[in-house]
C-alpha cells in the first residue's frame, strides 16, 4: 500500500532558488513551501513550480519547523530547503526504504558548494543534518533557535545518495548569515543559562578556526576552505561575545531593581 508523502520547504526571498527546489520533489504527494515573510518573488515562483504556499511566522527555527509539520497531513514527511535539490537518485531511495517500512527516519548526506566549489573537506563532507524524511508520529524537533535538531522515536538509517546544497549565492550571503545564526546562538546560550565571559569567546574562535582548517583539513579546500574556517571563527567568537554582552546587561538591570 503506498504510503502518504508530503514535503515542505521553509522559505524566505528564496527567488533564485525555489523553482529549482520545489520541482526536485515533484515526487512527492505534495510540496507545502512554508513561507517567513518573503518581500520578493518566492511564493509567486513556488506557486508556479507546482508548490501549495503557507504563511507562516518565525518563532525560531525548532518552534517554526515543528509548527509546519503540525499543519501536513501525512504519513511520512520530507525537509528540504530551499537552497537545497533532491537528486534522482535519493528520491528514488527515499521511496524504496519508505516502502521497506524498516525505519522512521531517513538521512542523507549533502553535496555542499561555496564559491561555485565543490568542499570535500572543512567539516562540510560528509555532512548530515537532521533526516530528509521521517514518519510524522515518530518525530518532532527541538526548540532551539537555532541548529535545532530532530528527536526520533525509532530506528534511523544513513542512505547513501546524496542531495544538493547551494548554501550561498555569495560571500557576503554567506558572512551575513553567519552574524545572523552567531545572534540566534547568543540568545540559545543565555536560554540555557550559562556564564560566558571574554576569553571564553576568544577560546571558542580560536578552536574553531583550528577544527575546520587544519584537524578537518580545510587547506585542501584551498580559497573557499580558508573562508570556511574564517567565517566560522568570527561567527563562534561573535556568538559568545554577544551572549557575555547579554549577560553583562541582565546583571545591570538586576541590580537596579
Amino acid at each position: 500500500m503506498k504510503k502518504s508523502i508530503v514535503a515542505y520547504v521553509m522559505a524566505k526571498n528564496e527567488e533564485e532558488r525555489i523553482e529549482s527546489c520545489v520541482r526536485s520533489l515533484d515526487w512527492c504527494d505534495a510540496v507545502i513551501v512554508a513561507d517567513t515573510g518573503s518581500l520578493d518573488q518566492t511564493k509567486r515562483i513556488a506557486e508556479a513550480a507546482g508548490a501549495n504556499v503557507v504563511d507562516i511566522e518565525f518563532k525560531g527555527f525548532g518552534k517554526t519547523r515543528n509548527s509546519i509539520i503540525d499543519l501536513i497531513d501525512a504519513e511520512w514527511i520530507v525537509c528540504f530547503d530551499a537552497d537545497e535539490q533532491c537528486t534522482k537518485e535519493l528520491a528514488l531511495e527515499i521511496q524504496r526504504e519508505i516502502s521497506s517500512e524498516n525505519f522512521v527516519a531517513l538521512k542523507a548526506p549533502r553535496k555542499n558548494f561555496l564559491l561555485r566549489k565543490e568542499i570535500l573537506h572543512s567539516g562540510w563532507n560528509p555532512d548530515y543534518r537532521h533526516p530528509v524524511a521521517f514518519k510524522k508520529n515518530c518525530a518532532r524537533y527541538n526548540e532551539n533557535e537555532v541548529h535545532e535538531g530532530l528527536i526520533i522515536q525509532g530506528k534511523e538509517k544513513k542512505l547513501k545518495s546524496k542531495f544538493l546544497h547551494h548554501s550561498f549565492k555569495n560571500l557576503g550571503e554567506y558572512i551575513s548569515k553567519s552574524i545572523k545564526y552567531s545572534e540566534l546562538g547568543a540568545y540559545e546560550l543565555i536560554k540555557k543559562k550559562k556564564r560566558v565571559g571574554l576569553n571564553t569567546a576568544l577560546l571558542h574562535g580560536f578552536s574553531r578556526f583550528f577544527r575546520h582548517y587544519f584537524f578537518k583539513l580545510g587547506f585542501l579546500d584551498g580559497w573557499a576552505g580558508l573562508v570556511i574556517a574564517s567565517t566560522s571563527s568570527y561567527g563562534t567568537f561573535m556568538k559568545y561575545s554577544r551572549a557575555h554582552e547579554l549577560q553583562e546587561e541582565q546583571g545591570k538591570n538586576i541590580s537596579k531593581v
